[in-house]
């Protein structure tokens, strides 16, 4: 018999670690990505001499870049700066082979102060990789005190079904919430309610969203919505592991 649980709708591999951290706490929590990461064609990249550090705002940009090296990162690229979004991505890219990693949380905005202070004022362009569509602008943010050369490397692209298990988890009545970590993927899982006519069972799970806009971008009719004061992995699943315990199990 299926128990009740939490879902998670982020790609792979994000998702099943987002499984393994919730149940590390005891949570029954399901992935059920609604989009999937495909890598671009390999990028024309600048001379390492010209780059003065590299931002990482996903693992998907790391595995992307890595890509253009057949995966062996050359010593040149190894030693320069890198700023990297979460303890996660950190971890990547040090066994990437990079040395010199800071890793800052709270997404792209919570890394542009780190790297503000990390860098003198005359360093060179930072190279990014990134999504092809993005919903965090790091030129934006750094202009003018830095120099960012955006670099898509990969595209986000939406998933055409949920897999089975997703589909008869939440047909079932067993999802009690979902984890929305983006206002896009927010939309998406509630476009795959639709089409797959599950729409219904919205009014009988709890909403756990990263901001007001990514509640917004879900949709109404929710049981009830839960929204982070900061928008990052650590706060949500700490949300969804107070609400599985609290009001799930009574604990």
């Amino acid at each position: 018999m299926m128990t009740d649980l939490i879902l998670t709708v982020r790609p792979a591999p994000d998702g099943e670690f987002d499984v393994a951290a919730l149940e590390r706490r005891g949570v029954a929590a399901m992935a059920a990505p609604v989009m999937k990461a495909v890598y671009l064609a390999k990028p024309s990249l600048p001379a390492a001499g010209s780059v003065g550090g590299l931002i990482f705002t996903s693992r998907h940009a790391i595995a992307a870049f890595l890509g253009s090296f057949d995966g062996a990162l050359p010593p040149e690229w190894a030693g320069l700066p890198v700023f990297a979004v979460g303890r996660a991505s950190g971890r990547v890219a040090r066994r990437a082979g990079f040395s010199d990693v800071s890793i800052g949380s709270g997404g792209g905005a919570g890394l542009a102060p780190l790297i503000l202070a990390g860098l003198n004022a005359d360093a060179a362009p930072l190279l990014w990789p990134c999504a092809l569509h993005r919903g965090f602008d790091m030129k934006a943010a750094l202009a003018p005190q830095r120099q960012v050369m955006p670099l898509p490397a990969y595209e986000m692209k939406p998933v055409s079904e949920f897999d089975k298990a997703a589909r008869g988890a939440l047909a079932d009545g067993h999802v009690k919430a979902v984890i929305l970590m983006s206002a896009r993927s927010a939309g998406l899982f509630r476009d795959l309610m639709v089409r797959h006519d599950l729409d219904g069972r919205i009014g009988h799970m709890t909403l756990i969203a990263g901001s007001k806009a990514i509640a917004a971008a879900a949709g109404s009719g929710w049981r009830e919505e839960l929204v982070a004061r900061r928008s990052t992995r650590a706060r949500l699943l700490a949300i969804a592991a107070l609400f599985y315990h609290r009001r799930m199990t009574g604990r």
